[in-house]
């Protein structure tokens, strides 16, 4: 249906400084002129996030999508995080309550929902590569799940931070030390990703690799890294970024709305936006 504004639209907005070039728009709001919600999800630009988050409160605003470099920063300015934003320390999602922000976190459990299309992590051991604010949420959610955890950094310290907070035996080192052992791959860095020095390259050699290995990278773009063009040639099953990138949304959507997502629209906006 055409998009109709009125004095009843409930706006939901995005901080981060990929505003001019996420894709989340069109399935966003895909799905609520499916939906037939009265709606509009659009960017902002923000230069000082603590006002920016006032204007939240009081211009009325439903919720924000919320990602880099915002996703710590933000909680400081909100009244209250739910449970795993609290313990993972980020949000990428504020709803706004009657005037009460709150953040949340739905990045662990969309990365749990998109590797678990190919592989279940209960009892399986787990290498996560990156200790950054992605990888706390999916080392919590892994954890949660019953995975037998391993963390490598570059720099060990923040590995180590990490797995000591997670708990349940997570092990960590630095990203040389990659354990034969393991079943399932997630890289959680930016190690491959366009328009990055390290654009086409990989952290882990393709000899570490074998083919009962489900390997996961949450770079989207490009949506076929070195890694997993590595690991799909070995006979890997392969989990791909943007599979994340829909879920932690589909997530988003409900608490933004409050209303069933319809996830095969959203699912059909974003393979249209490969």
């Amino acid at each position: 249906m055409p998009l109709s504004i009125n004095g009843q639209t409930r706006l939901i907005g995005f901080f981060g400084t990929t505003y001019k070039t996420s894709k989340m728009y069109a399935m966003y709001n895909a799905a609520i002129d499916a939906l037939g919600l009265n709606c509009i999800y659009v960017p902002f630009a923000v230069d000082d996030l603590q006002k920016a988050t006032d204007g939240i409160r009081h211009l009325g605003v439903a919720a924000i999508g919320i990602t880099i470099p915002y996703k710590t920063d933000i909680m400081l300015f909100l009244d209250e995080l739910d449970g795993d934003a609290a313990r993972i320390g980020a949000v990428n999602v504020v709803v706004n309550k009657d005037g009460r922000l709150i953040g949340s976190n739905t990045d662990g459990i969309g990365a749990l929902r998109a590797l678990r299309e190919q592989a279940e992590p209960k009892g399986r051991e787990v290498v996560l590569l990156g200790a950054g604010g992605a990888a706390r949420a999916i080392a919590f959610a892994l954890a949660d799940a019953g995975a037998s955890l391993t963390i490598l950094n570059r720099t060990v310290a923040k590995a180590q931070e990490l797995a000591e907070a997670v708990g349940n035996g997570t092990r960590y080192g630095g990203v040389d030390a990659l354990p034969q052992s393991c079943e399932i791959l997630i890289n959680t860095t930016s190690y491959g990703m366009a328009n990055t020095p390290e654009v086409g390259q990989s952290l882990v050699p393709p000899s570490f690799l074998h083919p009962d290995m489900t390997v996961m990278d949450i770079v989207s773009n490009p949506r076929e890294t070195r890694l997993l063009q590595d690991a799909a040639a070995i006979g890997c099953k392969v989990v791909y970024g943007y599979r994340m990138l829909l879920w932690q949304g589909v997530y988003k959507f409900e608490l933004f709305t409050g209303v069933e997502p319809p996830i095969a629209i959203m699912e059909q906006a974003m393979e249209s936006m490969r």
